[in-house]
């Protein structure tokens, strides 16, 4: 961008041009998208594909251009038909997945470290992919899993395997409690996440949320339900911070 300015500067190119140089710098436009590509430069979490309602050549084209651009990418909502697609097309690249969600390149420096802890087995697909995600941004994931209030004492136990992590992102279904007693004994930051795990309205983790929403423990952040892209963008946002203050 400094470049373009010194050439606008010097008179070596007119506002015009440099107006486009600058548009093609921050994004790449196609047909049907119009991507972000300086968001990571920007917020310090990229830009993430959502695959959901695309097809898969419009997948692979988003895909193509964000890392010739940035040489990395990661992918959400994936179907099995996308999945297999971008295995194929990208079969040189460095690639991992985890669930519905996959991500292409290498991993970023590393940042830090991150626990999740896990109210149920069951809540473990939604952990996977949200440590992948992690991962990719050059975080150290530490996991405790089964760590529900059905048993009082495994809370506890879970904690103990969070030593250096800095924040801690709390995954539940059912009547989503966990993150509360989590956050009341542990004074790192704490995530929640709802999941679709349970019965009846818990199984669409409409109950989970609404506990987290009303949580008693003061300064407990509550993303969406299922959301573990904004859990982990939350926890990059954070450990950023940290290092600022270093």
């Amino acid at each position: 961008m400094k470049d373009i300015l010194d050439a606008y500067a010097a008179g070596a190119i007119d506002a015009e041009e440099a107006r486009q140089k600058l548009l093609q710098t921050f994004y790449a436009h196609g047909e049907e998208f119009l991507l972000d590509l300086h968001r990571r430069e920007r917020l310090g979490f990229p830009e993430v594909v959502l695959a959901e309602s695309k097809s898969v050549e419009q997948v692979i084209e988003v895909t193509r251009r964000i890392l010739e651009a940035n040489g990395q990418v990661c992918i959400s909502n994936l179907l099995p038909e996308q999945a297999d697609a971008l295995r194929a097309h990208f079969s040189n690249q460095e690639l991992r997945i985890a669930g519905r969600c996959m991500t292409i390149g290498p991993a970023a420096d590393p940042l830090g470290c991150v626990g999740i802890i896990t109210a149920g087995t069951s809540d473990i697909p939604y952990a996977r992919e949200c440590a992948l995600v992690l991962e990719f941004m050059g975080v150290e994931v530490l996991t405790a899993y089964d760590a529900g209030v059905a048993g009082i004492h495994r809370p506890y136990v879970s904690l103990q395997e969070m030593g250096k992590a800095r924040v801690i992102i709390v995954l539940a279904g059912m009547e989503g409690a966990l993150p509360t007693l989590i956050a009341s004994i542990t004074d790192k930051p704490v995530i929640a996440v709802p999941t679709a795990v349970g019965y009846g309205i818990g199984g669409k983790g409409i109950g989970a949320m609404i506990s987290m929403l009303q949580t008693c423990a003061p300064g407990v952040l509550v993303v969406n339900i299922g959301n573990v892209i904004g859990a982990a963008a939350g926890a990059v946002r954070i450990l950023r911070g940290f290092r600022k203050d270093i």
